[in-house]
């Protein structure tokens, strides 16, 4: 048992020395950068998503992606955002109806988060679609003579995003 300890101790010791003698790499650029700290574990492991290009989005355009997302649940799973802004009016609440926001996490959203807008004519309900001054697309849909309301807003960074679902109905 000790001539298995001694050998790994020595082929450890023997690894560390080779690394030490290394010399260290030489930089080919003509100009000297300053020299810096090394960076902590932590600090060099936390990096930033990348953003995907916008060639990368496969519907760019809103009109194109509402199409597909109204009736994809799978890319609404993938253009939701997380969480996701909800609200809904208790008509329960007293002294009277009062409206609830919470941050919803996509593992807890109910699929399909919208209803395809190819079907709501069927249903009797109406749709609208208005930007915002900051870009966002709000996409209302409505029963006309009734309280059975829902706004859905999405930005674009780069992506189409369903960042806010509002659900107006008493």
């Amino acid at each position: 048992m000790r001539r298995y300890r001694f050998q790994a101790l020595l082929m450890l010791a023997v690894g560390v020395a080779l690394v030490a003698c290394r010399p260290a790499p030489q930089s080919t650029s003509t100009e000297t950068a300053p020299a810096r700290p090394a960076p902590s574990s932590t600090a060099a492991a936390i990096q930033p998503a990348p953003v995907p290009a916008s060639s990368e989005c496969p519907y760019p355009d809103f009109d194109a992606f509402l199409k597909h997302f109204g009736n994809e649940i799978t890319l609404q799973e993938k253009a939701t955002a997380d969480p996701l802004l909800d609200s809904y009016i208790d008509a329960e609440a007293e002294p009277e109806p009062r409206k609830v926001e919470s941050r919803l996490a996509r593992a807890d959203v109910e699929w399909p988060v919208m209803p395809d807008p190819a079907a709501l004519a069927g249903q009797g309900r109406e749709m609208q679609v208005s930007t915002l001054a900051d870009g966002q697309r709000q996409v209302q849909i409505r029963t006309p003579d009734s309280s059975d309301q829902q706004t859905y807003t999405f930005a674009q960074s780069p992506c189409w995003l369903l960042v806010k679902r509002e659900d107006e109905s008493i």
